[in-house]
């Protein structure tokens, strides 16, 4: 062992959570795979000391030769990012795992935009899995983006058309779409504003083959324009919505408080019925 590497390391520490489990900062990992070894076996000494649960290790993209001795002293997989790669570790020996798994669905929006003509923007993707199926604009979530953000800018990635948000319509979910992983797809009524009504299509050549308006009213009694059922039960539940039958899920900010005075307060969007009483 070399002089640098005889030099003692510093134990691993990081950010606690409300489960008694830390994740660790990978600012303070060794600075060579022997001495992160050391750093390593007796930081796991101290988190049982301290009644640590779950370990949650980020190995930077550049640091990828520490993730076998991680994996020597009990460290898992858990999921990677282009800039690190998470490693967890249980040390509860009297309860099961409780960590959350990652990524356990896709978040995907489809906007349903329609126009002072009754009319509904519907493209033809590139790459489809249906012939001849004109769909809804949309496409998946960016991490921590809104729902009424990201429908907004994939609509007018897609199209050109800039549109917005008035509501959640419906949503699907898919058990098993990818990866063994859920997909949740939020379908949004969307609209112009009156100085935007007279916008041209301006579509994506490399993800769309078309792009054009359709009669709302006639695409909702064309079953045969739906190869795919769900678009068939969402223009119809448009037509309601818009005559007055039916009401759309809208945005309510919940503020969060929690217990702890230290702790950050938080906010949750909840997506509602609301009633004709603005102030409820």
């Amino acid at each position: 062992m070399t002089a640098v590497e005889n030099v003692e390391a510093k134990l691993l520490t990081g950010c606690s959570d409300m489960y008694s489990g830390i994740t660790v900062d990978k600012e303070l990992l060794a600075k060579t795979s022997v001495l992160f070894e050391h750093q390593l076996e007796q930081s796991l000494i101290a988190w049982r000391e301290a009644k640590r649960r779950g370990i949650w290790l980020p190995i930077p993209h550049d640091r990828t030769e520490l993730i076998p001795i991680a994996q020597k002293f009990g460290f898992v997989l858990h999921h990677a990012k282009p800039d690190y790669v998470m490693l967890t570790y249980w040390l509860d020996e009297n309860e099961p795992n409780q960590l959350p798994s990652y990524a356990i669905s896709t978040i995907g929006v489809g906007g349903l935009v329609v126009n002072s003509k009754r009319e509904v923007l519907l493209i033809q993707e590139r790459f489809a899995y249906v012939d001849d199926y004109f769909k809804l604009p949309g496409g998946a979530l960016d991490i921590g983006e809104p729902i009424e953000c990201g429908v907004e800018r994939e609509v007018f990635e897609e199209t050109g058309v800039r549109a917005h948000f008035r509501g959640v319509l419906a949503f699907t979910y898919d058990k098993n779409f990818r990866f063994e992983h859920g997909d949740v797809y939020f379908v949004c009524l969307m609209s112009l504003d009156e100085n935007e009504k007279d916008q041209k299509i301006n579509f994506d050549p490399l993800e769309i083959a078309a792009c054009q308006w359709m009669s709302l009213d006639e695409w909702a009694n064309s079953p045969e324009k739906h190869p795919v059922p769900i678009t068939l039960h969402l223009a119809r539940l448009t037509i309601d919505v818009l005559d007055g039958r039916e009401k759309l899920l809208e945005p309510d900010l919940i503020k969060v408080r929690p217990k702890n005075p230290k702790q950050l307060p938080w906010n949750i969007m909840m997506y509602r019925k609301k009633s004709s009483e603005k102030n409820e």
